[in-house]
């Protein structure tokens, strides 16, 4: 630049930077998430999918993941973890997905030491009816957003429902096997 003439803030000699309203140089705008140029398919969703809804109950535990994988690459930030009460177990696997009893967003863990899943137990109300009682094993699925589908998923270890317990499983993994 020359003289007086200034550089803005899209580099240009002379110019008159970004246009009131865009967020760049190229005149995009916010979209409704807050990302420059975005399209709004990006937005922060905290509701449930439609399979991982539930009531809440009086009784609870919650199991701590360390991580969550399918074929073992880690899941993204919205993906979510979905607990079940299982009608029946055969070899090891849920035959029978009953209801959904809880659920947590991956992402929705502050920290980066895994993330917990509210797991709701029967507690005699007319909402709870068909969750699990102590001593049950629960269910797990991975619901990926970004395929848009739902992933039976083994615990590393295999921990029983009891009433405010808190354990820590080092691993949920999914083979990739879509439900």
């Amino acid at each position: 630049c020359n003289g007086d003439t200034v550089v803005d803030e899209c580099g240009e000699c002379g110019g008159d930077g970004i246009a009131d309203g865009a967020c760049d140089c190229e005149g995009n705008i916010e979209d409704e998430c807050g990302i420059c140029g975005g399209d709004g398919s990006s937005c922060d969703n905290n509701e449930p999918p439609a399979e991982f809804q539930y009531n809440t109950s009086t009784l609870q535990a919650f199991y701590l993941f360390n991580f969550v994988t399918i074929d073992g690459v880690p899941v993204d930030s919205d993906d979510w973890v979905g607990a079940f009460k299982c009608n029946q177990w055969y070899n090891d696997e849920c035959v029978d997905l009953g209801d959904c009893i809880g659920s947590r967003q991956w992402g929705a863990c502050s920290d980066e030491e895994g993330c917990d899943v509210p797991v709701f137990g029967n507690d005699g109300s007319e909402y709870t009816q068909g969750y699990i009682l102590s001593g049950e094993i629960p269910a797990f699925q991975i619901y990926d957003v970004s395929s848009d589908a739902y992933f039976p998923a083994q615990a590393s270890d295999i921990v029983p429902w009891v009433y405010l317990e808190y354990p820590i499983i080092d691993n949920l993994n999914s083979s990739g096997d879509v439900v």
